[in-house]
């Protein structure tokens, strides 16, 4: 049985799949990974070290064909439906495909019926991104916690007996992980790290950010990491990304825009205090309980709303004047979300996420065998 990992979409989505191959790998069951770019290797074999017995052959997607065309005339830096279509041919040889992301479902119809197309999900929410109607076309899908398994099911996006419920694989390889890493300062301060969505209509960066940052400046008694998801400027021009870079202060206040530090848990591990909006890596600081606040920048009305449930795991704050007070007494109102952090965590992730990724692993086999007879 011929098994691919495939990732077209951006590096990142590889800290989400990649271990689960890995542990198949070590199963007996050697996958093969393909990946669309050359900019997915550095992390690629960065992650494969960790797994010692994992040696994995790549398979670069879009050299030649509809992608090479779109990246010579600058239309994409990386184009997934190109890349798909061209790469039929050598993906209708697969008896099953892993994939991150939900782009790939496009060409589900192309692919022959004995290929079984697999969903590994990069990200554990709250908000309604993760109720998207493509998952329908997987035959199989892994899903983290118990409240993604019960929304799932309720939007009918998943169906008993063909998914699993099997933790958080990013976490999982974050034990690993934990044991290489340094400190992010050199010093005693508390470090904060700012975490602001990418998508405008729901980041606090536009409202928030250079205020945010000018104020951490001014101040002695935090350091602050700037660390937005990687979408949020890959798109700017140089300027601007030099103009938030000229921001940072040695020693103090760092800033990352694009490095792979961004998304392999360096910062939501290392930092003291989160302070974001929306984005789900409050559950990757959250792995470890700590003080949370949170950024209402565009005036939601967020009780009671499940997009925003990680809301209620720290104090929301509606300005910035308000910032000075909230981080001076986070830590002593950590004991008022403590449990609730705990909780919550463990419906998003599955609580413990030592092994979810051979626990990923082994019910993509089971699923695979069970399909076979």
């Amino acid at each position: 049985m011929r098994i691919l990992f495939l990732f077209i979409g951006e590096p990142h989505h590889l800290f989400h799949a990649l271990p689960i191959a890995a542990e198949m790998a070590a199963m007996g069951r050697a996958p093969e990974i393909a990946v669309s770019s050359a900019d997915h290797l550095p992390i690629l074999t960065r992650l494969a070290d960790i797994y010692p017995d994992f040696r994995p052959q790549v398979r670069i997607l879009g050299r030649s064909g509809p992608a090479a065309i779109v990246r010579r005339m600058k239309l994409s830096r990386n184009p997934r439906i190109p890349t798909l279509i061209g790469a039929l041919p050598y993906l209708r040889g697969f008896d099953a495909i892993v994939v991150p992301e939900r782009t790939t479902t496009a060409i589900r119809h192309f692919l022959p019926r004995r290929t079984k197309l697999i969903f590994t999900p990069h990200g554990a929410g709250d908000r309604a991104i993760m109720l998207d109607p493509r998952d329908r076309h997987f035959d199989f899908v892994l899903v983290a916690g118990e409240k993604s398994e019960r929304r799932l099911l309720e939007a009918g996006t998943i169906r008993p007996g063909h998914y699993a419920t099997n933790g958080y694989v990013k976490l999982d390889l974050m034990l690993r992980m934990q044991k290489q890493r340094s400190p992010l300062f050199d010093n005693d301060r508390q470090t904060v790290l700012y975490a602001p969505h990418f998508r405008r209509s729901l980041s606090s960066w536009d409202r928030f950010g250079p205020g945010l940052i000018d104020w951490f400046r001014r101040q002695d008694r935090y350091n602050l990491v700037v660390a937005p998801h990687v979408r949020l400027f890959a798109d700017a021009p140089q300027a601007a990304k030099d103009a938030v870079m000229a921001l940072a202060q040695p020693g103090k206040i760092l800033i990352d825009l694009d490095s792979d530090r961004l998304f392999d848990m360096s910062y939501t591990s290392g930092a003291d205090i989160y302070l974001g909006d929306v984005s789900s890596q409050v559950y990757e600081f959250l792995a470890f309980p700590r003080p949370c606040l949170f950024l209402n920048a565009h005036g939601v009305s967020w009780r009671d709303d499940p997009d925003y449930l990680f809301w209620t795991l720290g104090d929301v704050l509606d300005d910035l004047a308000s910032l000075p007070d909230a981080l001076d007494r986070a830590g002593q109102r950590h004991g008022f979300y403590a449990d609730a952090q705990r909780n919550r965590v463990a419906e998003s992730v599955g609580g413990d996420p030592h092994g979810a990724a051979r626990r990923g692993a082994e019910a993509i086999c089971a699923f695979l065998e069970k399909a076979r007879r």
